[in-house]
């Protein structure tokens, strides 16, 4: 396709908004200040936040609310799906803070972005979604015709499709206004995207581990080996009664203050009014249940039968399900419709999530087969050929035992294990070729394998094979809750509100009143609660014992929030963190049991004559002794994840004897180190790019995460929306 030729297929407001640029530039900075300063007290000057003084205005914020919902509307990848509101206005929202904070950071740092810059970009270096408009399908950026566009916006109608001189006056400013407002998007995107290179490079340079790098360190720690055996002893194996005092408990916590700093947070204890149908609601259900049963009963042949259902189906917004393999039918509906003749209506049919009336559409036998299987999964682990061993000795016994009790023992699929290895149901492409063409090529009732796949060896067994189709259709009545009820339930809510302000115990009105009473966790500031940042916002704005008025949560229940707790910034206060203080002085009490234990076991190995460590005849405390790889990243097959532990191993042990017992997060450790292997970085480029980019990327998302906790954010959208 030519150039000329795909210009003419974009849409003409998306192209002029992409080709134009240069020409109205030099207008931008009016245009833009036009819309963010007003005078007056109108909604159109109202302000909704104050990000460290600079404010969002109610207007700004709307119109780009606007922008992205139409944008949605137009974009073909998006203009079938529903649009969710309140979802979209909490991006903007976040959008909007982030970019003002930005602005602030490289203020800061005295980093700023020119027009000209801008405008040198558009010019000599257009980005991609520019340039894409002008590149033929070999990949050749037309750039003279970019320019001829850019500079003279007039031929853009020519290339659009639209004659200027038909082009209906209205419609042009229409054009031009959608053109406007484009224009500051995409100028305010390229400035936005330079100041955050600005920044992300500001902030590397400024804040960088200076050698060894945290990068390379990783690199060597992740990639250093060392071969070790090992005896381990966790604290979950000490059975002694641990007693922890309050004096022991006060001490560590004045000890430790640093570790228990806090932001200001709340607790709030909420009694929570489901949106369920009333008996009459239910009634009204009944009802129509009953008028559908006796016009059914009443007709005297299939046919007439047929004829009703069709006209309940329009009456009651039936479903039509066109054909399904019968596996995919919810396993309810399946066990019902298996005894329903072709072309049967069937009902009333009570279940769970209301009552059904169905009707058998057809029934075939489908192109596309499906297996159910169940499987065990044995790891490559450090060695290939000991797995196969271990996979060909679970599969002659899965061909003689219980699959199930050996998948649950052996499989390293756990999730499928905790099944028996079942699968469920699975079509061709849902799984890996090798384990696909296993499944399918086996009889049902047959276990294969071992089957080698990317994961590691599979024992396969096929428990059944379908291909049938069923088509059906169905009326459900369920209660749904009116307007009424609706309205009562809130009405309920708003009189325990009144209730707690007059001073009856929360506690107490809720079990008199039979609803929920849970008391949150801690609440950040500019954190939503129960997915309401109204909600939080006024949980904030309230003192303590406060009542909030009743607030609907996603059309399912109404919540009333009493303020139980509020915690400043600074030291949670030690009644908060007790039971946190004291596990941990339990845990250093069983660390220091355990010392003593190992301390036994290690003074029965260490004279060996022989190594290795599990050449020991025996051992007290039933110990067993494991051999494996390890790198310095926490991983130690056998062992939980401990960072403590590996690092001790690689710098404090020595290699070739049974060290002294090793302290590590939840246990002990005796290592016999057989070898280790240093990784090293002389050669660049065995580090990770992708391992920079992330640690870069990750410094400056920390730093700017800080520099937001520490500004001052005032929402100010509960004087203008009821929720988001």
């Amino acid at each position: 396709m030519g150039t000329i030729e795909r210009i003419r297929q974009i849409s003409p407001y998306a192209f002029i908004a992409f080709a134009v640029i240069f020409i109205l530039f030099m207008v931008l900075s009016d245009n833009i200040s036009s819309l963010t300063s007003s005078g007056g007290e109108s909604i159109q000057t109202a302000v909704i936040a104050e990000i460290n003084g600079d404010k969002i205005y109610y207007k700004d914020y709307e119109e780009r609310v606007r922008q992205r919902i139409e944008q949605m509307r137009n974009n073909p990848q998006t203009q079938d799906q529903e649009i969710d509101d309140q979802s979209i206005r909490t991006q903007i929202w976040n959008e909007m803070v982030d970019e003002i904070l930005l602005n602030q950071a490289g203020k800061k740092f005295g980093i700023t972005v020119t027009d000209e810059e801008i405008a040198d970009i558009l010019i000599e270096n257009p980005p991609d979604f520019l340039k894409q408009s002008f590149t033929d399908t070999a990949g050749n950026f037309d750039k003279n015709l970019y320019l001829e566009l850019i500079t003279n916006p007039e031929r853009l109608i020519y290339y659009t499709g639209q004659n200027p001189d038909e082009l209906d006056p209205e419609e042009k400013n229409r054009q031009i206004n959608n053109f406007r407002n484009e224009i500051v998007n995409v100028t305010e995107y390229l400035k936005l995207q330079k100041l955050n290179e600005a920044m992300d490079n500001t902030i590397k340079a400024a804040y960088a581990i200076s050698s060894p790098s945290y990068v390379e360190e990783k690199y060597i720690n992740n990639n250093s080996t060392a071969d070790i055996n090992f005896i381990y002893l966790g604290i979950e194996s000490v059975n002694d009664s641990i007693n922890v005092t309050d004096k022991e408990i006060e001490e560590y916590y004045n000890a430790h203050k640093g570790m228990y700093k806090t932001k200001e947070n709340r607790r709030v204890k909420t009694l929570s009014f489901d949106f369920l149908p009333s008996k009459d609601d239910s009634n009204r259900v009944n009802k129509r249940v009953e008028k559908v049963t006796n016009e059914l009963n009443a007709a005297t042949t299939d046919l007439e039968r047929d004829s009703i259902f069709a006209i309940k189906m329009n009456e009651y917004s039936g479903v039509e399900n066109d054909w399904k393999l019968i596996q995919d039918v919810p396993p309810q509906t399946a066990a019902v419709l298996a005894d329903i003749p072709t072309n049967s209506v069937f009902g009333p049919v009570p279940m769970m999530d209301g009552v059904h009336f169905y009707r058998v559409d057809g029934r075939r036998q489908g192109e596309q087969e499906v297996v159910k299987a169940s499987h065990i999964l044995i790891g490559f682990g450090n060695n290939k050929d000991s797995a196969k061993a271990e996979a060909n000795k679970v599969l002659s016994l899965a061909k003689k035992g219980n699959f199930a009790e050996l998948a649950s023992k052996y499989s390293e699929d756990k999730g499928s294990a905790a099944q028996g290895g079942d699968l469920g149901y699975f079509g061709k492409g849902r799984m890996v070729p090798e384990f696909e063409k296993a499944a399918f090529g086996a009889p049902v009732g047959g276990v294969v394998g071992p089957i080698e796949s990317q994961f590691g060896y599979h024992i396969i067994k096929v428990t059944d094979k379908r291909s049938e189709e069923i088509k059906y259709s169905e009326i459900m009545f369920a209660p749904t809750i009116s307007g009424a009820t609706k309205n009562k339930i809130k009405r309920d809510a708003y009189a325990a509100m009144k209730q707690i302000e007059e001073g009856v115990n929360i506690d107490t009105l809720a079990a008199k009143l039979g609803v929920r009473c849970d008391e949150s966790h801690s609440i950040q500031k500019y954190q939503p609660f129960q997915g309401s940042m109204s909600l939080s916002n006024k949980i904030f704005e309230a003192k303590l014992n406060d009542v909030l008025a009743p607030q609907e949560i996603s059309n399912n229940y109404v919540v009333v929030c009493q303020v139980s707790k509020i915690i400043k910034d600074g030291i949670t206060p030690l009644e908060e963190v007790k039971e946190s203080v004291s596990s941990k002085i339990a845990k250093i009490k069983k660390l220091d049991i355990l010392k003593k234990r190992m301390n036994e076991v290690y003074n029965s190995v260490k004279n060996l004559n022989t190594l290795p460590l599990d050449s020991a005849a025996s051992l007290p405390y039933d110990v067993k002794v494991f051999n494996t790889q390890i790198n310095n990243n926490g991983a130690i097959q056998g062992a939980p994840t401990d960072h403590i532990a590996t690092s001790a191993i690689f710098n404090n042990l020595k290699v070739g004897k049974i060290n002294e017992p090793v302290r590590g997060s939840n246990g002990y450790f005796i290592v016999e180190l057989k070898n280790k292997t240093m990784a090293s970085i002389k050669d660049k480029k065995d580090m990770q790019d992708a391992d920079v980019e992330q640690y870069s990327r990750n410094l400056f998302n920390t730093w700017f995460s800080n520099f937001k906790a520490e500004s001052k954010i005032v929402d100010k959208r509960s004087k203008y929306y009821g929720e988001y």
